[in-house]
């Protein structure tokens, strides 16, 4: 069975002190198990997703979801949608929160998997991190795989990945 979340990885703060959060990236629920097929996950996969997050009393999430290059939403595999997205399904930030029973803060930076990050883009996610890390903050910031996006971001934060033991 798969490992939720995938790419789950720690990054360092751009000035190490003892007044730094945590800094994480990690790919969308399901995408470990699932791959790139769509299809809405389990509610059990999310389950497993959620688990397997770094342990905080709040995750602050900076998503990177939005839109494949077909236009196709990132949110179309969920139960849940953008805050971005009109509709009757809850949001990602609620599904959590009623879910899990515990409290998530998620700001959205939407993006199109596989074009890159926008500067202006690039420029808010990354001062989001910076602020949610300054304030002792368990961070986490999320794309589709967890690799190429969000390792963007981390780096204009200044962060850089801890090397894996």
């Amino acid at each position: 069975m798969a490992t939720e979340p995938i790419n789950l990885r720690e990054w360092t703060a751009p000035q190490p002190s003892g007044r730094t959060g945590r800094l994480f990236t990690c790919g969308r629920p399901g995408r470990a198990t699932f791959g790139r097929a769509k299809v809405c996950p389990l509610v059990e996969i999310l389950d497993r997703w959620a688990r397997g997050l770094p342990q905080a009393d709040v995750l602050h999430i900076v998503s990177l979801l939005g839109q494949k290059t077909t236009g196709f939403s990132e949110f179309d595999y969920y139960r849940f949608r953008s805050s971005t997205e009109a509709g009757s399904r809850p949001v990602f930030e609620d599904w959590l929160d009623s879910r899990y029973g515990r409290r998530f803060v998620i700001v959205e930076f939407p993006t199109v998997d596989g074009r890159g990050v926008p500067r202006d883009v690039l420029e808010g996610a990354a001062n989001q991190v910076l602020n949610w890390l300054e304030a002792e903050r368990t961070v986490i910031v999320i794309d589709s795989a967890g690799a190429e996006r969000t390792a963007r971001v981390c780096e204009a934060a200044g962060c850089r990945p801890i090397p894996e033991r």
